[in-house]
């Protein structure tokens, strides 16, 4: 998708939650659970023989309590990429198993001929030790975004599409990995049928194996026209797990000084369209953990991680505003004589993404990216998910 095409780009150059107590009652109501002592009198004779009582009756033992309900369980899962490993880690090692739950290896890239390209280090045995240490799932993600014109080869040449279903099996075959996650962001509407099949028969095969098959979508209000490549309903259907990307509202591709990159206004109509066709709790909830700095000289806009931002925000003594209908926070500061426009995820914004987690009842949570976030934002969502 070119949102995330743009912002590998600008982030790879860039880088950065008395009632108690049982006893009798003359009531009838149903809260006392003992009976009253049963008293009964003797037989009285000429020789007037006195009244006796009858022992008490054991009191019945209380009903058991009903089990508790267990509250929902959300997943939260995270994308590593190649460039933000050093930080990404750390992440890793601080949250797996509290509040991270799944590390999505963004290291492999689809190829023409349905080959792969893999990144180097990305499949290091001690941070797959240590993700497997905390409980952790371990998923690779198999994408497009270096290639645009991958995918439309291999669903164009019968011997591509096998080549590439195969590599794709063989990475999962041949790696200590729970399943495989594909993100193809370059599907389009004369693929959308191919691409959908494609998506089927590589999932009835990950499936076969007892992996997770998760599939990563751009994020679309409507069917038709909106990234018409993309059956949610098909796609949905051949997935254990659909990660929907909603963020890239805002970037290069708009024509307008500054915006919100995942405004939650924009992502509560994603959601409406996407639990109509997508069983709600397969759905991951897509957010980003990081933002844009907009100059208004026109000059090339830059990647605002969260971590940036705060250096930004203490650097200019920025006044930061958060935008409850858009669940995003955003400053200006003036560098050089240039005012920049920053719209970035901070902890309140995070917030309000994993409230609409609960609110749809979705299987979770994906950040993009690993390597991003510090702190706060991980802070927030372990209060509203964990």
């Amino acid at each position: 998708m070119q949102q995330r095409a743009a912002s590998l780009i600008l982030v790879a150059s860039a880088l950065a939650l008395a009632g108690g107590a049982l006893g009798c009652s003359n009531s009838s109501s149903t809260k006392a659970p003992f009976a009253s002592a049963a008293t009964t009198a003797g037989a009285t004779s000429a020789s007037a023989a006195p009244a006796t009582t009858a022992a008490p009756s054991p009191a019945p033992s209380p009903a058991p309590a009903p089990p508790a309900t267990p509250a929902p369980s959300y997943r939260i899962s995270g994308w590593l990429p190649r460039w933000a490993t050093s930080h990404g880690d750390a992440m890793i090692d601080a949250n797996t198993g509290i509040v991270l739950d799944e590390v999505n290896l963004f290291a492999c890239g689809l190829k023409p001929d349905g080959t792969l390209s893999r990144s180097s280090g990305m499949d290091d045995p001690a941070r797959i030790s240590l993700i497997r240490s905390r409980g952790g799932e371990v998923i690779p993600t198999i994408y497009d975004v270096s290639d645009k014109d991958a995918l439309g080869a291999v669903l164009g040449d019968p011997a591509a599409r096998a080549q590439a279903i195969q590599s794709m099996l063989d990475l999962l075959d041949g790696g200590d990995y729970d399943g495989i996650d594909i993100d193809f962001e370059h599907a389009k509407t004369a693929t959308r049928d191919a691409f959908s099949a494609f998506v089927e028969d590589l999932g009835a095969e990950v499936q076969a194996r007892n992996k997770v098959f998760s599939v990563t979508i751009p994020g679309k209000r409507r069917d038709l026209p909106s990234w018409a490549g993309y059956d949610y309903a098909r796609l949905g259907a051949a997935a254990d797990r659909i990660k929907i990307m909603t963020y890239g509202y805002s970037g290069t591709w708009t024509n307008y000084p500054g915006g919100p990159i995942a405004p939650t206004d924009w992502i509560v109509k994603v959601l409406d369209y996407a639990t109509s066709v997508i069983p709600a709790d397969k759905i991951q909830l897509g957010i980003p953990f990081y933002g844009y700095d907009w100059p208004d000289d026109g000059s090339a806009i830059r990647s605002a991680t969260y971590r940036r931002a705060q250096t930004l925000i203490a650097q200019h003594n920025a006044s930061v505003t958060y935008e409850p209908s858009r669940g995003e926070s955003h400053f200006t500061y003036v560098d050089g004589g240039v005012t920049h426009r920053v719209w970035f995820s901070d902890a309140r914004s995070v917030e309000a993404k994993a409230e609409l987690v609960k609110r749809y009842g979705l299987h979770g949570l994906s950040i993009w990216a690993l390597g991003y976030g510090d702190p706060p934002v991980w802070d927030a969502l372990r209060k509203v998910l964990k």
